[in-house]
């Protein structure tokens, strides 16, 4: 690419999500038992509060992980502070996400706002040219290559350090606090910041590469836990399955794992690769994520609160 792009700034551009519009964390309703216990035990309704209830028992026992791997929607439709608070309760031990996730939750975390309008800025010649995004990038890609971290550490650390005034919204830099392992997984080609010529491919690829075997490395620690696929159709889906495989070359038992894939409609990769390939039991939630996370928030909420003996 002979021209370097022309950007635009962050803090002036259409954004179709504001730190506004995100949702937050409430404490469990009162009287939200009898709602769980008004579910049908068929279907959906027996799998949600199955999914709630596994949740709520790794979360008790320290030998028993959840891990989360989210597309850069959940972070558009503003559930991030209910898995922030889940994180701060000891209730989420990983999390990975890729390139656009990232990139979602770098904006938010630096103006408050999100999501381009795509069509409008591609008719402008302005889609994925915004400035302040692409330098987060470039200086976390310096201080992966630097320090050999892997891309969710570095970009965390970004955040955590740099002047972001909305860097309580950051799932990646929550993590970075908490000290949660953290993967984000690049497609190379797929993010609107691989356009910009000085974007440095082999520090990229290099720190993606090590949260993959970050990911890797967690997956085969899931016996008899939990792993949620949350709105990503193909790459991590496609990641989680490798990480299983190592696993099985590795002779690491994961029978009692159990998986979920919570998604607004039926995709053919995590029902695959998530639910029905590996072993332990697999579940599949149809539903908005702006609905279903708060839903499901509440109930492990309400089964840390009350124990989940009597419930299971």
């Amino acid at each position: 690419m002979s021209n370097s792009p022309k950007t635009v700034s962050l803090h002036g551009r259409p954004s179709l999500v504001t730190h506004e519009a995100l949702g937050s964390a409430a404490d469990p309703i009162p009287g939200l038992e009898h709602f769980l216990e008004s579910l049908p035990d068929i279907y959906a309704g027996h799998d949600f509060r199955r999914l709630a209830l596994r949740w709520a028992e790794c979360a008790q026992d320290s030998n028993r992980k959840v891990g989360l791997a989210f597309g850069a929607h959940v972070v558009k439709v503003g559930v991030q502070a209910h898995l922030i608070d889940l994180m701060e309760r000891g209730a989420l031990d990983f999390l990975a996400t890729h390139g656009a996730g990232a990139i979602h939750d770098i904006e938010l975390a630096l103006a408050g706002r999100t999501s381009e309008d795509v069509s409008a800025a591609l008719e402008e010649g302005q889609f994925g040219m915004t400035g302040e995004t692409v330098e987060v990038w470039k200086k976390a890609l310096l201080r992966a290559q630097k320090d050999s971290l892997g891309l969710g550490h570095a970009l965390g650390l970004e955040i955590v350090e740099g002047d972001f005034p909305h860097k309580h919204l950051s799932l990646l830099a929550r993590a970075v606090e908490l000290n949660r392992p953290l993967s984000i997984l690049v497609a190379m080609g797929t993010d609107t910041i691989h356009v910009h010529p000085d974007m440095d491919g082999a520090a990229l690829g290099e720190s993606s590469l090590r949260d993959f075997h970050l990911l890797c490395d967690f997956v085969g620690t899931l016996q008899n836990g939990l792993w949620v696929n949350l709105g990503s159709a193909v790459i991590l889906p496609e990641a989680f399955l490798k990480g299983v495989a190592l696993a099985a070359n590795s002779g690491v038992d994961l029978a009692g794992m159990m998986t979920a894939v919570l998604d607004m409609i039926r995709h053919y990769r995590p029902t695959q690769n998530v639910v029905n390939r590996p072993p332990g039991e697999g579940l599949y939630l149809i539903g908005q994520h702006e609905l279903l996370v708060p839903l499901l928030h509440q109930a492990i909420r309400h089964y840390l609160a009350n124990g989940v003996e009597s419930h299971a």
